[in-house]
């Protein structure tokens, strides 16, 4: 079984050097992973030089400033690099700036979705954006952040499984620390729902490295899906914990 780290920082001015990162993913006999650009950060020349010197294992993920009015031309060079195959956009980023979705499904590249404040209310937006652009791949990190604890905000982040119906969507297990402890089965429900919508062959892992902590807290995340602890079947974890990442950020 391939492991593939689907969603890890990596990074000089925040986080970790790639060094760094590469020694936590030996602990977990992890293969690749696909480095995402930290919020903040527009200047993806570190991530660039790191992945160009190992593409067959690392696969990179741009930021651009969505407020400059150039945001598109500036998210095509970075493209054209050829170092990024995906960017990380945040839900808020959908209303002021909807171009730089398009921009991206129109190039080839993966919209990596945040919701700092839960998917719920932006499942709307998003559906309508996969309604213009059908072939448009899209990965919702950290679980499209749900409402652990919140039972009133439950409905509206359900609405979440409604874009199961676009077939390159992709629900990402990744953040659990974010919203409860290890082994976080407050989020097993969601995952669960997941499991039944998007089906095992749209789910991925990734560790959030390095805010999921240190190599310790890693390895717990990380077995958690290699060990069958996570409510999805045995057979389905190869493709969770690495086979679906592979086809979707390293298959040409």
């Amino acid at each position: 079984m391939e492991i593939i780290d689907s969603y890890s920082h990596c990074g000089i001015s925040k986080y970790e050097p790639i060094e760094r990162v590469r020694g936590v993913m030996r602990g977990g006999d992890v293969a690749r992973a696909v480095l995402v650009q930290h919020l903040g950060e527009y200047d993806n020349r570190y991530l660039q030089d790191v992945v160009a010197a190992d593409p067959d294992h690392l696969a990179g993920v741009c930021m651009v400033d969505h407020q400059l009015p150039d945001a598109s031309g500036i998210l095509k060079h970075w493209h054209q690099t050829g170092c990024f195959r995906g960017v990380r956009l945040s839900t808020d980023v959908l209303s002021v700036a909807p171009q730089l979705f398009s921009t991206a499904a129109e190039t080839g590249l993966v919209i990596v979705l945040y919701a700092p404040d839960g998917i719920g209310s932006f499942v709307g937006q998003v559906d309508a954006l996969l309604r213009d652009h059908p072939d448009a791949r899209v990965v919702l990190t950290h679980l499209g952040n749900p409402p652990v604890g919140q039972s009133a905000e439950s409905e509206a982040y359900r609405a979440v499984f409604r874009l199961a119906r676009h077939p390159h969507v992709y629900f990402q297990i990744s953040g659990m620390k974010m919203f409860c402890p290890h082994p976080h089965e407050p989020l097993y429900t969601w995952i669960t729902s997941a499991i039944d919508t998007f089906g095992p062959d749209r789910l991925l892992w990734g560790s959030n490295y390095p805010v999921v902590g240190d190599t310790d807290d890693y390895l717990a995340d990380l077995r958690l899906v290699t060990g069958g602890q996570l409510p999805f079947s045995k057979p389905s974890i190869p493709a969770i914990a690495g086979g679906n990442a592979r086809r979707l950020w390293f298959d040409k």
